[in-house]
């Protein structure tokens, strides 16, 4: 249950929404270290008109489910935390910056068994994963979510339906094969630090909200895009090439999310 609802600032299409718990599950938890925990949770918001600042250009978007294949994270740890027991790939520099000598910094990556696939539709309401970290006061916590395509599925891949203004329906795919988008997550205090250990671990909602993504895309391209033979609006690298570059560039320009917790 959220405690409380927490101040966030963002400049990226793809968090609207913060909360800020505790959580104690150990599923799908992501190789790390230490005994604190963050836990990861992905939804998507589906309606184009409900969206709050999200609206596009053209009316009619509805979207419903998809997914993101994620490759490794890689984590910067900066603040006084129980550096015992951490694997040699972790590096520790002290902070020059700073006369307080408890204070350290610490980048080290996660890869996966497998590629993780984290799924998203609006009622799916389960955490995705859980990355392990050290014990201790946080000034600062960076995650870098590299993302890549993976058995002949993309990086990202978002399902919904457009109306056309004749009322008659057709399904959406928007499709991203490649390995340039990383989304750049960086989580600070508005009160200087936070603690994460046994008790006090983070779960973060990343409220996915692709009609930012398609806020350039104007209602005119929308009517005369290309249609398949099986009626699926698709916009991809090689089918309706100049909408998906719209899409892509908006993305990769707002993939840096910032998250200031009180």
């Amino acid at each position: 249950m959220i405690r409380k609802q927490k101040k966030w600032m963002i400049s990226v299409a793809f968090l609207l929404s913060l909360g800020f718990t505790s959580c104690t599950t150990e599923e799908d938890m992501v190789p790390g270290t230490g005994d604190g925990t963050i836990g990861m949770l992905f939804k998507l918001q589906g309606s184009s008109t409900t969206a709050t600042n999200a609206r596009t250009t053209a009316t009619g978007l509805q979207f419903t489910d998809g997914f993101i294949q994620i490759k490794e994270l890689e984590l910067e740890l900066k603040g006084d935390f129980n550096a015992e027991g951490l694997p040699a790939a972790g590096s520790f520099d002290d902070d020059d910056d700073d006369d307080d000598e408890s204070e350290e910094e610490w980048e080290y990556e996660i890869e996966f068994n497998e590629i993780k696939k984290v799924t998203f539709d609006q009622f799916d309401s389960d955490a995705d994963l859980f990355v392990q970290i050290p014990e201790g006061v946080y000034e600062e916590i960076e995650m870098e979510i590299d993302l890549i395509d993976y058995r002949n599925e993309p990086s990202v891949l978002i399902n919904g339906t457009y109306t056309h203004g004749d009322s008659e329906v057709v399904s959406v795919r928007y499709e991203y094969y490649g390995d340039e988008i990383d989304f750049e997550v960086e989580i600070e205090s508005e009160n200087g630090t936070f603690r994460v250990d046994r008790i006090n671990n983070p779960l973060i909602l990343f409220e996915l909200v692709p009609s930012r993504w398609f806020a350039t895309v104007t209602e005119s391209e929308l009517e005369n895009a290309e249609v398949d033979e099986t009626g699926l609006l698709l916009i991809s690298k090689t089918s309706n090439p100049s909408i998906y570059r719209k899409i892509t560039n908006k993305i990769l320009a707002d993939a840096e999310i910032e998250i200031e917790i009180d």
